[in-house]
């Protein structure tokens, strides 16, 4: 038994949505038809998306955004549901509010290609719809798929839904340093020539060891065991700017050997920008073998759609950088992976996008009890829906410094709880 959805105009955008919320979040397959006849003699669970009911299937009332194939701004009409504010209200459907555009607009980022439109500056937290209807910190698309499952159980109790379970993902990033070269002349050659290059960061964080500012990458990974979660991590490498291709990694290989990598920072705006990503792609595969799921994650200054048309181009197939940098919270609204829809020209992109919603720079300004209460507030609203709980930690952040000791206990109390 499967669900068989009904609308009188099947476009990509109802496709992408009811597949999302049917499939991926709760695990049972969906049909389409645009046949009345063909789905009123169908003995399958019967939904029609439309404007007016076919005969006696669920119903839900259609909204314009996903008959369309532009975007373009909208005058969004919301209503207040449960304690917080839906837009897309309706009249005479199962819901208040029609759910299924409801959950693409924010899961497609629709308002961030708005905002590119109209300001060069960065898209905030506080720029959202999400944060003005008080749902940011919620999976808001898993919990209404929760909803309209509870919906289908009410009508049709004999309805089987397939279980999804919770995994609990950390990742951790941080910046590889290139290989000293052996000799006198070529070892001082490099050294210089670091000094003197403004863009090149990793030289000032060996001077930050050697003065106790900072960490050595290389020992955090040695004395950092993946046993402490069921899932391994995946380390995110950010390599040194390379312009001249002479930088080597040898000495740091072991250090990846039986990890989860991908590459940190890889946002690409340009064709200059995506050649130094297909560049560090080739350094991440030397790093591993065999390596060829790319992902990638960058964490500040995610512009949409070019960050990500530029990943595809390169040939990364996962990203986890949707998120907000200096906010908690789900950007797309969902803690369930999902392929990214490029609303530019309207399909679905093979690029799958996993959302983190916390990251170690949240914790900076609270004590230890308000991290924890943090980290095991936003793990149960995963749970509840039986998503994935993605964060986010520089590997500095887990060391034995002591500036970072309340970071690292925050990852610990994380990893229990979860």
């Amino acid at each position: 038994m499967h669900v068989i959805v009904f609308s009188p105009k099947l476009t990509p955008r109802i496709k992408y949505i009811f597949n999302f919320i049917f499939k991926d979040i709760l695990k049972t397959d969906v049909e389409f038809t645009g046949n009345t006849e063909y789905f009123l003699q169908n003995d399958n669970l019967k939904i029609s998306y439309a404007d007016k009911p076919v005969g006696k299937e669920l119903f839900f009332k259609h909204s314009n955004i996903l008959l369309s194939n532009k975007v373009e701004e909208l005058k969004l009409k919301t209503t207040t549901f449960d304690d917080y504010k839906v837009p897309f209200s309706v009249d005479d459907s199962t819901l208040p509010f029609d759910v299924f555009a409801a959950s693409f607009f924010i899961i497609s980022r629709y308002e961030e290609y708005l905002h590119k439109d109209k300001s060069v500056l960065n898209f905030k937290a506080e720029d959202s719809y999400q944060h003005k209807w008080k749902i940011l910190n919620r999976p808001i698309i898993d919990e209404w798929a929760m909803l309209i499952k509870n919906v289908i159980r009410k009508n049709y109790p004999s309805f089987k839904f397939s279980e999804k379970k919770f995994k609990h993902q950390p990742t951790i990033n941080f910046t590889l340093k290139p290989d000293v070269p052996p000799g006198f002349f070529p070892k001082s050659k490099f050294i210089f020539s670091s000094i003197f290059n403004k863009e090149q960061k990793f030289l000032s964080s060996v001077f930050d060891e050697l003065t106790g500012l900072s960490v050595n990458p290389a020992e955090v990974l040695e004395s950092f065991p993946d046993t402490q979660t069921p899932q391994k991590p995946i380390y995110f490498v950010n390599f040194p700017l390379d312009s001249k291709n002479i930088f080597t990694f040898r000495n740091s290989k072991h250090l990846l050997e039986n990890k989860n990598i991908g590459l940190f920072r890889p946002c690409a705006t340009g064709k200059e920008k995506l050649a130094s990503l297909k560049a560090d792609l080739l350094q991440l595969k030397k790093l591993q073998q065999g390596l060829v799921n790319l992902s990638s994650q960058q964490i500040d200054d995610l512009k949409l759609p070019s960050c990500y048309l530029n990943l595809i181009s390169a040939g990364i197939t996962a990203d986890y950088s949707m998120g907000y940098e200096d906010t908690p919270g789900f950007r797309a609204g969902t803690c369930t992976p999902f392929n990214w829809y490029d609303l530019q020209l309207e399909k679905v992109t093979p690029l799958l996008v996993y959302s983190y919603c916390l990251s170690d720079e949240h914790f900076t300004h609270l004590d230890t009890q308000e991290a924890k209460k943090l980290v095991t507030g936003f793990i149960d609203v995963v749970k509840l829906v039986h998503g994935y709980f993605i964060s986010n930690w520089q590997l500095r952040s887990l060391s034995q410094h002591l500036k970072y000791k309340k970071l690292k206990a925050t990852y610990n109390d994380m990893n229990t709880y979860a």
